[in-house]
């Protein structure tokens, strides 16, 4: 743009003539001070100086407008990396703080019953009241402890307590039905109950968890093996409570980073597959516990896989983001994961 000797106004020092122009500066001579006056360019238009030409003003006001959209970025992009170094060092801390058998492992993967509640071509359920066959299984072949209970919703339906559209209407409210009908829905998962043996009534707790671990939701098909279990969703914690002795534990999913498999694609992303029992690695049974901790590199390398599953999809953007993100704040190499190392690549090295 061919500013010098154009003439500018200036609120105080009057007209003057524009005698130098760099990219960030302008320098002006005024008549009526006998001085030159050095100014940022261009955010010095529009607050200090008007240029006579009305072409030249509207250009520059273009430029302005880009040029604070740019400052602005840049200022976002420094206040996420002073945010990302904050998280980092507080993962650091942690690590270096958490000590016992799980040690390092601050993600978590829960164990969730089977729900095909709300199941479309999106997810697998997990968003209502389960389908009649899966009530049935779930309180007479599986015998879950909840579906089971005299407290079920589901039980009474099926003594014929309630009906069907009743429940429904139960589970398409604020009442309770179960932690697995509105998992999806409200993207929380809690800890659990303690259901049987001497602590049975007690609420867990969730020690090791906290803000930006990866939390892992789990099941498996009716009557198929745990060795079939797969991940159906997966997000990043925004919020977690420990738990004490009266209440359970339970973790909240970040609004951004948060997603969820169709059956079809959970069936790909065997948990056994990433995950591994320290003390029997060939074991592919989750047991009697209801969630189980996972390293930050076990944690990506699912992430990594869910961004492949994803591709071609309307969720491959927000997966890639998801990986990469999650690398970051753990100070992880995203083109450098090692390999998957669970319970099933250990067995299929055997055979």
């Amino acid at each position: 743009m061919k500013l010098i000797g154009k003439i500018v106004k200036h609120k105080q020092f009057g007209k003057g003539e524009i005698i130098e122009f760099s990219e960030n500066h302008i320098e002006v001579n005024f008549d009526q001070v006998k001085e030159n006056k050095k100014f940022v360019y261009p955010n010095s238009f529009g607050m200090f100086l008007e240029i006579e030409n009305k072409l030249l003003a509207k250009e520059i006001g273009v430029e302005k407008k880009d040029h604070m959209q740019k400052e602005l970025d840049m200022k976002k992009i420094e206040e996420e990396a002073i945010r990302l170094k904050a998280i980092i060092r507080n993962n650091e801390k942690h690590a270096k703080s958490t000590t016992g058998v799980n040690a390092g492992k601050s993600n978590i993967a829960f164990k969730c019953n089977f729900c095909d509640g709300g199941k479309s071509d999106e997810t697998v359920g997990f968003n209502g009241v389960c389908s009649d066959e899966t009530i049935k299984y779930n309180i007479d072949n599986a015998k879950h402890v909840w579906c089971s209970g005299t407290e079920s919703k589901c039980k009474k339906y099926i003594n014929g307590e309630m009906t069907r559209e009743e429940l429904d209407a139960a589970g398409n409210t604020d009442e309770y039905v179960c932690y697995e009908s509105q998992m999806l829905r409200v993207w929380r998962a809690y800890a659990g109950i303690v259901q049987i043996g001497k602590k049975k009534g007690t609420p867990m707790t969730l020690k090791n968890v906290r803000s930006n671990s990866l939390a892992l939701l789990t099941t498996r098909l009716p009557n198929a093996k745990d060795k079939e279990r797969f991940i159906f969703a997966a997000f990043l914690v925004k919020d977690n409570y420990e738990g004490d002795g009266m209440e359970e534990g339970y973790v909240e999913a970040d609004e951004k980073y948060r997603i969820q498999l169709s059956l079809e694609e959970a069936k790909i992303l065997k948990f056994w597959d990433y995950y591994f029992n320290p003390n029997k690695p060939e074991r592919t049974v989750f047991g009697s516990g209801l969630h189980r901790y996972l390293t930050d590199v076990q944690a990506a390398q699912i992430l990594s896989r869910i961004s492949i599953i994803k591709s071609g999809t309307k969720e491959e953007k927000i997966s890639k983001e998801f990986y990469e993100y999650y690398c970051k704040i753990k100070g992880l190499n995203a083109d450098d994961i090692a390999e998957p190392n669970g319970a099933l690549k250990r067995i299929g090295r055997e055979i």
